[in-house]
């Protein structure tokens, strides 16, 4: 019998790794994938350093938790002013979490669903284990949340069922600046909303550009090569860059958070969940790194109180 199993390795579900670990809570924290971040991920390569999740955020998002995981002056002002992005790449942020836990994490494993067990839950996992705990907290993507629920509470999957989310497959290019000319040159549009240039000397090369686009279209369509390839033939750059890296996460980019109901939607949502069973993350609680963080150190708190810890 377990204290709390936390189900999902990404942001919400690190910072709730993370707060439980604070108070003494112990714990078993659950991620279906081979390493823990989720759709943040970032990696050097030639001088410079990628990001295959969100590079750029809101510089009037809330940032008063970097202190707090030893993150204080890791952020470095874009061009205009009104964006932010982390100088060693936002993996920063999952590395700072995930080195303060001692817990048990079982990464490659699948929740397959939820049920009670007595007072407790149990959580089957796709290989066939059967886990018990006494609670539980749910920090993955809405379209996998949905089906876990299905047995442990049905009126949450139903809610969950047509949750959307939108196509964003992300392209990192390195090139010499020499190669690209003047910054600032590209406007957004539909079919690539995100576009940054980044110079700042400790994500790039003396001399380089990292150029970081959104395009929307779905990896799983084309190849990396072929997009790369169509990229920079509308956008007149040379074709042999110093570093290139495309990637995908399908549920990087949900849309509800935008829509004028999502708040009171969501409270709705949460007013089903059984007591001793937390739901946190991004398809939840907004966008922000901020409110990522918050949504998983809540869920931590609300389920320690529960247990008298």
């Amino acid at each position: 019998m377990r204290d709390v199993i936390v189900i999902g390795g990404g942001l919400s579900g690190l910072a709730a790794a993370h707060e439980l670990e604070r108070r003494g809570v112990p714990y078993t924290l659950i991620e279906v994938k081979a390493r823990l971040g989720g759709s943040i991920i970032s990696r050097a390569e030639a001088g410079f350093v990628l990001d295959g999740g969100a590079l750029a955020f809101p510089a009037s998002d809330d940032w008063s938790w970097l202190p707090d995981f030893g993150l204080a002056g890791e952020l470095f002002t874009l061009p205009g002013g009104s964006q932010v992005a982390f100088q060693a790449g936002t993996q920063v942020v999952i590395d700072a979490l995930a080195r303060s836990l001692t817990g048990d994490i079982m990464l490659r494993m699948a929740v397959s669903s939820l049920g009670q067990h007595g007072d407790n839950f149990a959580v089957c996992l796709e290989n066939g284990l059967l886990l018990t705990a006494r609670a539980v907290i749910v920090a993955i993507p809405a379209r996998y949340a949905e089906h876990i629920f299905r047995t442990l509470e049905p009126e949450i999957s139903l809610r969950l069922l047509d949750y959307a989310y939108d196509t964003i497959t992300r392209v990192s290019l390195g090139y010499r600046r020499a190669d690209i000319g003047s910054p600032g040159r590209r406007i957004w549009d539909m079919a690539l909303p995100i576009y940054q240039e980044i110079e700042h000397p400790g994500r790039v090369p003396p001399d380089g550009v990292l150029l970081h686009l959104g395009a929307r279209y779905p990896l799983p369509r084309t190849t990396p090569d072929t997009l790369v390839a169509t990229l920079q033939t509308e956008l007149g750059w040379p074709t042999a860059p110093l570093v290139s890296w495309v990637t995908y996460w399908p549920e990087a980019d949900p849309i509800p958070p935008h829509l004028p109901d999502f708040a009171g939607d969501m409270t709705a949502l949460m007013r089903l969940l059984p007591d001793g069973v937390a739901l946190a993350g991004s398809d939840y609680n907004g966008l922000s790194l901020g409110a990522r963080i918050a949504a998983g150190r809540a869920a931590a708190q609300q389920i320690a109180i529960r247990l008298g810890k």
